[in-house]
């Protein structure tokens, strides 16, 4: 997109908001507390502020209370708000992954799930919204009672023209999870991996609506990475070739067709097929790390300390949305972090089990 003067308060905005961030010295000191309760009393001294009148174990209702405010704001002074937002989404995905699985169950296995159950309300969709689709898309499972779920949704705008819509794009997914739910012995897993799959062709089709470039580039790096964590993980539980069709995202820039035949060869070979691709160097880091550790999850962190770096470049960017992205990229993974501290120590797990669980660069 280049220079894009309609950005220049938001810009100026962000550059001093990313000032009030979280700082290593302080995570460090957060690391290092001594219980749950001195780290809800550094976490009070940020811009977190309701953890000054909840409790640690409140946590999650802090960090996601600090996150709403800072994703309202920027939608309030961008000029461009479905662009600038566009991860926000993410949380609408997973809005009504939790409302589909919790009313398939009620309806198929007879499992009550409490109201609300796994829902966030850091989606910028109306729930309320959201729950009457997903009552409509499960009532049934004739295609006719799918489709008017989703027209429900609908009923007051014009907008689901456009394909980078995020209220029809999430009503579509649901269709779809639901057909795939169906389709597949009423297994709910289908209903996470639709869902997925869904919300990155989202991302791409806001991209491509705006001409964004390092959004594009994102994108692909997005699905990239996130595939290489699937195939470790599924090759490790033992995950067939045709289960990884279904799982691996889409819009990526390394082939899945190649990437598939592949898949079934022994570690070497396979892990070998990324020297070939721009992920050489992250792929050879994580193994490493993962063997020198023993632990999957330090070759997640090495994959995601990539994608953070990704991410930040976009704050490179004198003028447009890419520094507005990278800031709330940031916040977004500044709270995860709060949220791996939080259960480390409520879990009275000692300050270097805390620090090894966290990204490598961000401890």
């Amino acid at each position: 997109m280049g220079f894009d003067g309609r950005f220049a308060y938001v810009v100026g905005r962000v550059r001093a908001l990313e000032n009030r961030m979280i700082d290593q010295a302080r995570f460090n000191r957060m690391i290092d507390a001594e219980g749950p309760e001195e780290l809800a009393r550094i976490l009070s001294e940020t811009e977190y502020s309701l953890a000054r009148d909840l409790g640690p174990e409140r946590y999650e209702d802090v960090i996601d209370g600090e996150l709403a405010r800072v994703h309202a704001l920027i939608e309030s002074i961008s000029p461009d708000p479905v662009l600038t937002g566009v991860f926000r989404a993410r949380h609408d995905f997973h809005n009504m992954k939790a409302l589909l699985k919790a009313k398939l169950a009620r309806r198929d296995a007879g499992h009550a799930v409490e109201e609300g159950s796994g829902v966030t309300s850091l989606g910028g969709l109306d729930l309320a919204r959201l729950g009457a689709a997903a009552d409509m898309l499960v009532a049934a499972g004739d295609e006719a009672q799918m489709s008017l779920g989703a027209e429900a949704l609908d009923a007051d705008r014009a907008a689901w023209q456009r394909p980078e819509d995020l209220e029809g794009a999430v009503a579509r997914a649901g269709r779809r999870a639901v057909e795939a739910y169906e389709a597949h012995g009423h297994d709910p897993q289908y209903i996470d991996l639709v869902l997925d799959r869904e919300s990155f062709d989202y991302f791409y089709q806001v991209a491509r609506s705006r001409r964004a470039d390092f959004l594009m580039g994102l994108v692909r790096t997005m699905a990239d990475l996130t595939n290489i964590l699937i195939c470790m993980r599924l090759r490790l539980i033992g995950k067939s070739a045709d289960f990884a069709r279904d799982v691996l995202l889409p819009r990526g820039s390394v082939d899945r067709d190649a990437l598939l035949a592949v898949y079934g060869e022994p570690d070497d070979a396979f892990w070998s097929f990324f020297k070939h691709t721009s992920y050489d160097r992250p792929v050879d880091q994580a193994l490493r790390a993962r063997r020198d550790s023993g632990s999957l999850s330090a070759f997640e962190n090495v994959i995601q300390a990539h994608l953070a770096r990704a991410a930040a470049e976009g704050g490179m960017i004198d003028m447009g949305y890419e520094p507005v992205l990278a800031y709330l990229m940031a916040r977004e993974d500044e709270a995860d972090r709060l949220r791996r501290i939080f259960v480390g120590k409520l879990n009275r797990l000692p300050a270097e089990i805390v620090r090894e669980r966290l990204c490598g660069t961000h401890a």
